[in-house]
């Protein structure tokens, strides 16, 4: 079954079967009616990768992420293809698994489909030679939350860490906390140093105990954060205040916690960080620092359909950086 064999059916020329099932504004309502009909009786399947060949354009997205144990990159991926999907663009996702060679074979993969554009996550431990490929073939990309060392300046889109860091602890002083950690996250990422630093001289400026044996690291899920707090909390206790990398750390930390009979939000006050979705319905809910996943995946989206659309508009790089704000809940003292 062709296109051609669809057209006739349908009662229109070939151009205009194509125009449909490209989505184009040119077709009126009725006539793309008409030929999906058409193509639904005669059991036809549009050809992308063909017409890929003939236009350049495949309409996809490549979207690159660690992984979806982290919730908050799973509402990113919801909010870039709602911002894709009226443009006609479908994501074909992939996770990294925080693996740079997983990383660079994806891409080639990706590459060799054609897509249109590139949305990424670096994965931790990447390099500049991860973007070379993508800079040679002119394939547009924008990079999300992390920052490639020693890459070339491109358009990224992410949030100001350092205040993150700050607010975290600001908000653990405020409460009269007199020892605070910064608890878990991949030390070898921009974000996890950054945060934690900004964490640290908050709190040493102030006069406070910085408890470094609670500021280690740790995989960003529920799990690790659970693990690692139940196996200090076997040493001695914890701190007062207690920060952690993301809300999904700061659910296993806080199910620690509550295992060794320590009151969350009374006896330690805990903090998240993405304000994902559960950090509402947890109990205690989480109080957390929200970035905006929704707000910084469709801004991200919309900057790499501008680059797609209108290639030649700038060629200098854009940066959109969000600035983090305190979600207050329970596990810090909070009752609202």
């Amino acid at each position: 079954m062709t296109l051609a064999d669809v057209a006739r059916h349908a009662g229109f020329s070939r151009s205009t079967a194509s125009l449909v099932f490209q989505d184009s504004p040119l077709v009126a309502a009725a006539t793309k009616a008409a030929v999906l009909t058409a193509a639904k009786e005669l059991g036809y399947v549009y050809d992308r990768r063909a017409a890929a060949l003939r236009t350049r354009k495949s309409h996809t997205i490549g979207l690159l992420i660690p992984g979806l144990a982290n919730p908050f990159f799973a509402a990113l991926v919801q909010a870039v293809e709602e911002q894709l999907s009226p443009s006609g663009f479908t994501v074909l996702l992939a996770n990294t698994l925080e693996s740079p060679e997983r990383q660079i074979a994806v891409l080639e993969t990706l590459l060799e489909y054609r897509v249109d554009g590139l949305l990424i996550v670096p994965a931790i431990g990447s390099g500049p030679d991860v973007l070379q490929p993508l800079d040679h073939y002119g394939v547009p990309h924008v990079l999300l939350t992390r920052r490639i060392a020693g890459a070339a300046e491109g358009d990224w889109v992410g949030s100001d860490d350092r205040r993150g860091g700050q607010l975290a602890a600001e908000h653990l002083l405020d409460h009269g906390c007199q020892s605070l950690a910064y608890f878990g996250g991949p030390l070898d990422t921009y974000a996890r140093a950054t945060r934690h630093d900004a964490f640290a001289d908050t709190v040493l400026t102030a006069g406070v105990t910085f408890a470094e044996e609670w500021s280690q690291g740790t995989e960003t899920s529920s799990s690790a954060g659970y693990e690692a707090a139940r196996a200090l909390l076997q040493s001695g206790p914890p701190p007062e205040g207690l920060a952690c990398h993301s809300d999904a750390i700061a659910f296993g930390a806080m199910r620690a916690l509550r295992d060794a009979g320590w009151s969350v939000g009374e006896q330690v006050r805990v903090i998240g960080y993405d304000d994902v979705e559960h950090a509402r319905s947890w109990s205690p809910s989480v109080t957390s620092i929200s970035v905006s996943s929704d707000e910084m995946g469709r801004t991200a989206a919309a900057l790499l359909l501008e680059r797609i659309e209108r290639p030649g508009r700038s060629a200098s790089a854009r940066t959109a950086v969000f600035t983090p704000t305190l979600q207050l809940r329970e596990s810090c003292g909070a009752h609202a």
